[in-house]
C-alpha cells in the first residue's frame, strides 16, 4: 500500500508540473500572438481571455489570468499599458487603455473589476474625455466589481471595496469603498508585507 501511495504521489507531482508548464507556454504564446511587446517569465492564462493589444503592452513576471468568465484586455493603437510582476486578474476583469494605464506589482484584481483611462464619450459638450494617466500602485487589492475611472491614482497598499466606483485618487495604505469611493480608514501594513 505504501508503494502505491508513493507511486500516486510521484504521478500527481509530475502531472501538476506538466499542467503548469502547459499553461505557462499557452499564456506566453497567446500574449505574444496578441501583440504584447514585452512579456515577463511564467505568464499563466486559464480559461478565456480576449486580448486586443495594438498599442505598447508590457507585462511583468508571473502574470496570471483566471478567466472562467472572459477577461478582456484592450490596448488601443498608440496607447501604453504597463502591468507589473505578480499581477492576478480574476474572472470578468476588464482593462481598457486608450492613452496610458499602469498597474503596479503584486496587484490582486477581483471578479468583474474594471480599469479604464478614457471616458470614451462626452457627458456634455466640451467635456474632457482624457484626464491623465490611470495608475494602480503596488500591492493593491481591487474588490469584486470595483470600477477604476480615468485619471485616478490608487496608492500603494490600498484596498478598494466590492462594488466601489473610484472617481478620485486614493492615498496609499487606505481602505476605500462606495460609489463614489471614499476613504474609510487607514490600513496598518508592515513594510515588505504582500497580499496573497
Amino acid at each position: 500500500m505504501t508503494s502505491s501511495r508513493a507511486g500516486y504521489s510521484w504521478f500527481r507531482k509530475r502531472y501538476s508540473r506538466a499542467v503548469t508548464l502547459r499553461r505557462r507556454c499557452r499564456g506566453y504564446i497567446r500574449l505574444r500572438i496578441s501583440g504584447a511587446n514585452k512579456i515577463g517569465k511564467s505568464p499563466i492564462l486559464i480559461g478565456k481571455a480576449h486580448l486586443q493589444l495594438r498599442g505598447t503592452t508590457q507585462i511583468g513576471d508571473k502574470f496570471m489570468v483566471e478567466g472562467l468568465v472572459a477577461v478582456t484586455i484592450k490596448v488601443d493603437a498608440g496607447a501604453r499599458l504597463s502591468i507589473g510582476d505578480r499581477v492576478y486578474m480574476n474572472a470578468g476583469t476588464s482593462i481598457e487603455a486608450y492613452h496610458e494605464l499602469t498597474i503596479g506589482n503584486d496587484v490582486l484584481i477581483g471578479p468583474f473589476a474594471s480599469i479604464i483611462d478614457d471616458d470614451r464619450h462626452q457627458a456634455e459638450p466640451g467635456a474632457a474625455q482624457y484626464k491623465g494617466p490611470t495608475i494602480v500602485g503596488n500591492n493593491v487589492w481591487l474588490g469584486r466589481n470595483a470600477a477604476v475611472l480615468p485619471g485616478v491614482t490608487i496608492g500603494d497598499g490600498a484596498v478598494i471595496g466590492a462594488n466601489s466606483v473610484v472617481t478620485k485618487s486614493i492615498p496609499p495604505n487606505s481602505f476605500a469603498a462606495g460609489a463614489p469611493a471614499q476613504v474609510l480608514r487607514k490600513l496598518d501594513i508592515p513594510d515588505g508585507w504582500l497580499r496573497r
